[in-house]
C-alpha cells in the first residue's frame, strides 16, 4: 500500500476504555482541553463519514533492539507502546476534506471514490 492515500472514516461508536486519551495525555504532553479540542476537531463532520485523507508511506518491521530515544519517538508518533515486533506505517500530509462524505462503514478495509471537488486543494490542512 505504499505511494497511495487513505481516506479516513470516522465511526459511529467511539473508542472503548481511556488509554488512548492517556496516551494522549502522558507521552505527547496533550492537556485535557487540547484533547478535548481535538475530538470536537474531528467530530465537525459528524458519524458514519469519510473525513479526510493521508499519504502512506514505508512500512517496517520495529526491531526489539531500538534505543528507548528512538523508541519514544517512534510511541509518540504512532500513539501507541510497546512497538516491538509490530509493524509501522508512516502516514504524511493529513488533511480534511472540504465537506463529509457520508459512507458506511465496513470491516477492515474498502474502496471508495471522493468527488474531486471534496480534496482540498491545500495539500495539507491543519487539523486542529
Amino acid at each position: 500500500m505504499q505511494n497511495c492515500t487513505l481516506a479516513i472514516h470516522i465511526a459511529q461508536k467511539d473508542w472503548e476504555g481511556e488509554e488512548w486519551r492517556d496516551f494522549l495525555r502522558e507521552h505527547c504532553a496533550m492537556r485535557r482541553c487540547e484533547v478535548e479540542e481535538l475530538l470536537e476537531s474531528g467530530e465537525r463532520f459528524g458519524r458514519g463519514v469519510v473525513a479526510g485523507l493521508v499519504d502512506v508511506g514505508e512500512t517496517w518491521l520495529c526491531s526489539e533492539d531500538v534505543p528507548p530515544e528512538q523508541a519514544r519517538e517512534l510511541e509518540k508518533a504512532a500513539c501507541l507502546t510497546g512497538l516491538a515486533q509490530k509493524y509501522l506505517t508512516r502516514l504524511s500530509s493529513p488533511r480534511w476534506l472540504t465537506e463529509p462524505l457520508y459512507s458506511r462503514g465496513h470491516k477492515d478495509m474498502w474502496m471508495i471514490r471522493i468527488p474531486a471537488h471534496l480534496v482540498p486543494s491545500d495539500p495539507v490542512v491543519g487539523l486542529l
